[in-house]
């Protein structure tokens, strides 16, 4: 015949554990992780697309045509003083020196729109693709 053990006072097959059980802690983490590595793929980014330029090995550095327009009406492309019938001419000669298709348009605030226009045809007419607008600090 097989003996018995006698049991211990108090003491049972199975232990109580006063630890916490982290198994289901970690399965849930374990599926956070998952969900948000397969939600981050739906998202599309939203943006502005951008053309940047190509490279090529005669490309030099790029100065835009600068057009100041002062309070009496004195119109200076590059720092000389022009006059409207020799505007066209005056830009079209900074365009090719700078090799550029941009200016900046500076003018001071009494100067009307029309004259503003104007000076834009002009330079839109030899051929300037971007024209920005720049804040005149004298007034």
């Amino acid at each position: 015949m097989a003996r018995r053990r006698r049991r211990s006072s108090g003491s049972s097959r199975f232990r109580a554990s006063n630890e916490p059980d982290l198994t289901p802690l970690t399965d849930c983490v374990f599926l956070l992780l998952i969900f948000f590595m397969v939600s981050t793929t739906f998202i599309a980014t939203k943006g502005i697309s951008v053309d940047l330029p190509r490279g090529s090995g005669e490309s030099r550095p790029t100065k835009d045509v600068n057009i100041v327009v002062d309070r009496d009406g004195v119109i200076q492309v590059n720092g000389q003083t022009t006059a409207v019938p020799e505007l066209a001419e005056r830009i079209g000669a900074v365009m090719e020196a700078n090799n550029t298709r941009n200016a900046i348009l500076e003018a001071d605030r009494a100067v009307l729109h029309e004259r503003i226009v104007e000076i834009m045809d002009v330079a839109r007419g030899k051929g300037i693709e971007g024209i920005a607008f720049a804040k005149s600090g004298r007034g």
